[in-house]
This record gives C-alpha cells, sequence and structure tokens, in this order.
C-alpha cells in the first residue's frame, strides 16, 4: 500500500483525509500516462498546465527570451518544468518553441500496439502539458543560427536568446526502407509501433493472427526487425516482440505452429552482457528465434516477403505471416543542416555536461543530443537535472562546477 491508516472505526482523522483526498488526486493525474515503471516520471515534473493560449510573433518581426527550448516532447516539456521551478518566471524568461496541438507519451504506443492499453491513453492536448510561466510559441524551427544566438521560424520570425536548449527529438524516416511505407498501407499485416498512424494496426495484425489456427497447421511466421543503427528505445523493438509472443502463447492456439523470429542488426539484445545473456535465455525458453547482425532493407507487402543484408552483404528473404519493423531514425533536418550538429547529424555536446561542445550557451537534451546513450524516456529523466544545474551555473545564477 502506498497510505496506510491506523485508527478507530470512524476512520482517518480530517487532516489524514485531506492528504488521502489529494493523494489521489495526484495518482489518477499519474496514471493517465500509464503505469509504465515509472518511465513516466519526467512528465510529471511539469507544473500545472499553461494557462495562456499559444503564441506566434508577427512574420518577419524580432523577439528575444533569455531561454529559448525547442521541442514539446517529453524532454522538452521535462527541462522547461525544471528551470522554471529552480529560477522563477520572471528570472527565466522561457519560451518553448513547439508546433503541434498534441503531445504523445510514445513509451505507451509499445503497451497500445500489444492491446494493453488504448491510443489515446498517450495522448494529451500540448497546452496542458506545457509548463505554467512558459510562453508557448507554437511554430516550427527552420533555420538556427547559434553565432548570432538566434534561430528563425516557419513564419520568417527571429527569436534571439541567451540560452538555447534543443529537444527535438529524432525524426522516423519510412522511405529508408524500398516499399515499407507501401506495405504498411495495404493490408498486408505489416505494422510498426513508431507511427502513432499504425500503432492500432500492430494490435489488429497480432489479433488476426491469433484467429488463424485452422490456416497456420503447416506453419506460419512473424517477424520482428531492428536496425543496427538509427533507432531510438532498443528495447521497444524487442517488448513488442515479447508482448505479442505472450498473447499467442497464453490466448491462442497458433504459437505450436507459429515461427517467431527476431531479426537485429546488432550483434547482441542488449549492449550489456548481463542483460543480453538474460534476453537470449528468455529468448531460448520461449521458442523465439534470434538472428543476428542482420538488417531488414526490402519489404514486398503484396508476395509478404522481407529482405535482409547480412554483416557480409549477403542477402536473404524471409515469408512472413506478420511482420513488425522497428524503422531507421535520423536527426531532425533542421538540425542536421546546422552549425549545432555533428558529422552524424545530432547536436555536438559534451557527453557528460550536455552543453555544446562549441557554443557553450547552447545545450540539447533527449533524441536530438549526440550521446552514446539509449535514446529513451528514461534517458531524459537522467538527462534532465543535469541541463537544468549546469545552465543555471553557466548563466552566473548559482556557484559551482558544471554536473557531469
Amino acid at each position: 500500500h502506498r497510505i496506510v491508516v491506523v485508527g478507530s472505526r470512524a476512520g482517518p482523522p480530517p487532516r489524514m483525509r485531506a492528504i488521502l483526498r489529494a493523494a489521489r488526486a495526484a495518482a489518477s493525474r499519474v496514471a493517465a500516462w500509464g503505469a509504465l515503471g515509472g518511465a513516466g516520471m519526467a512528465l510529471t515534473s511539469a507544473p500545472t498546465e499553461c494557462k495562456r493560449a499559444p503564441e506566434l510573433p508577427a512574420p518577419g518581426s524580432s523577439v528575444r527570451h533569455r531561454i529559448v527550448v525547442v521541442g514539446g516532447g517529453s524532454a522538452g516539456v521535462s527541462v522547461a518544468a525544471q528551470l522554471l521551478r529552480k529560477m522563477g518566471r520572471e528570472k527565466a524568461d522561457l519560451a518553448v518553441i513547439e508546433p503541434s496541438d498534441q503531445h504523445f507519451y510514445r513509451p505507451a504506443w509499445t503497451l497500445a500496439g500489444a492491446g494493453l492499453v488504448p491510443l489515446s491513453r498517450s495522448r494529451r492536448a500540448m497546452s496542458s502539458v506545457m509548463p505554467r510561466g512558459a510562453r508557448w510559441i507554437k511554430a516550427a524551427v527552420t533555420r538556427f543560427e547559434p553565432d548570432s544566438n538566434a534561430l528563425v521560424l516557419d513564419n520568417g520570425a527571429r527569436v534571439s536568446y541567451d540560452y538555447l536548449i534543443v529537444a527535438t527529438g529524432m525524426q522516423i524516416k519510412l522511405d529508408l526502407i524500398p516499399g515499407l511505407e507501401e506495405a504498411l498501407e495495404g493490408d498486408h499485416n505489416v505494422s510498426t509501433i513508431w507511427d502513432a498512424r499504425y500503432v492500432g494496426k500492430t494490435w489488429d495484425g497480432i489479433r488476426e493472427l491469433g484467429l488463424r489456427e485452422p490456416e497456420l497447421k503447416h506453419g506460419g511466421v512473424a517477424l520482428f526487425t531492428q536496425p543496427r543503427l538509427g533507432r531510438g528505445c532498443g528495447g521497444a523493438a524487442q517488448k513488442i516482440c515479447w508482448l505479442a509472443e505472450d498473447w499467442w502463447r497464453t490466448k491462442t492456439m497458433v504459437r505450436p505452429n507459429l515461427t517467431v523470429e527476431f531479426v537485429t542488426g546488432r550483434p547482441a539484445l542488449f549492449p550489456v552482457e548481463k542483460y543480453a545473456r538474460a534476453l537470449a535465455e528468455i529468448g531460448e525458453e520461449r521458442g523465439v528465434h534470434v538472428t543476428y547482425t542482420s538488417e531488414l532493407v526490402a519489404v514486398d507487402g503484396p508476395n509478404r516477403t522481407a529482405v535482409f543484408e547480412s554483416e557480409d552483404g549477403a542477402r536473404f528473404e524471409r515469408r512472413f505471416d506478420f511482420l513488425h519493423v522497428t524503422p531507421r531514425m535520423v536527426a531532425p533536418p533542421v538540425v542536421e543542416a546546422s552549425p549545432l550538429a555533428d558529422k552524424t547529424g545530432y547536436v555536438d555536446v559534451d557527453k557528460y555536461t550536455l552543453q555544446h561542445v562549441r557554443y557553450p550557451n547552447v545545450f540539447a537534451i533527449g533524441d536530438s543530443a549526440s550521446v552514446p546513450t539509449s535514446r529513451t524516456i528514461a534517458a531524459i529523466t537522467a538527462q534532465a537535472p543535469v541541463v537544468v544545474h549546469n545552465l543555471i551555473v553557466t548563466a552566473g545564477e548559482q556557484p559551482g562546477e558544471l554536473a557531469r
């Protein structure tokens, strides 16, 4: 139990009843994001919802803010909320630039793809998660000009800053795999949890395959893929595989005649040997075949065929009855084309301080940062306090050394 009250039959005293009411209200707000093992911590750091409507500078005009955060995803909202809490509204003078009306909590897409929660649980109005005290500029950035401490919006307006935090995330690139977009749009049992348009299709495909027991008496194949590079959360590609396999095994009759295969471009299931070994053992126990160092390079939806390329360049095909694809992901073009980017296209920051290596008033957090960690919301939870502390120290608002 979270709270235990020991008292008389008359119930808890008034003060405790007030605490319980507050706790229930807080718990209901947190539960709305889905209980994902604490992964929602970054989002719960945001103060009460923004009471101001989004704003947009006039075309061609110029505005200035002390701190500008680009991106209203989990990373941008989290770091903005923490800065406002520590510095206060007036001292921070903080703006968040985000063009979308909707905020998505992407870790829930794995659960929605497995039919455990509705997709709607992952979506909120952007205004409801924007921190109070932040100015929400509802626009997209088209150019970064760090030498001038400025950026340009899609309507030509110019925003200047003293300090910049880049939290733009990554871009899903379905077109890097020939045939994938067409297969996703067609009726070929091809899906992905990485795009909101196809999350529901993932669960539909898993469920539909589970109803085909008479057809699969001679064998069926379910494929799950993971690219070697340019991917987000390394665990998400596997989690949907384990969840689907569990459903087929415990809720349907198809599992004995179904081959489940996980094809990854990496040499192990996880970069830490201890966990890689444990995951490999789970695969053996559940009869999930794992193929290593092989990359999905093409999809033929109508013929239900996936083409892979192994590490030595050899190509091979797999027929499938169900295919879940983890697509390749890249840095947003606006970041990749800017002076902020390194050779991989991501914001070139020190991997310990998250401060830009050439522009000390620029920081990056989350998927947009060139750090060797997994690109997950758990990483954001650890990164946000570092960025907040280091920006405050750099701004001279607090003595001390940079956090690492």
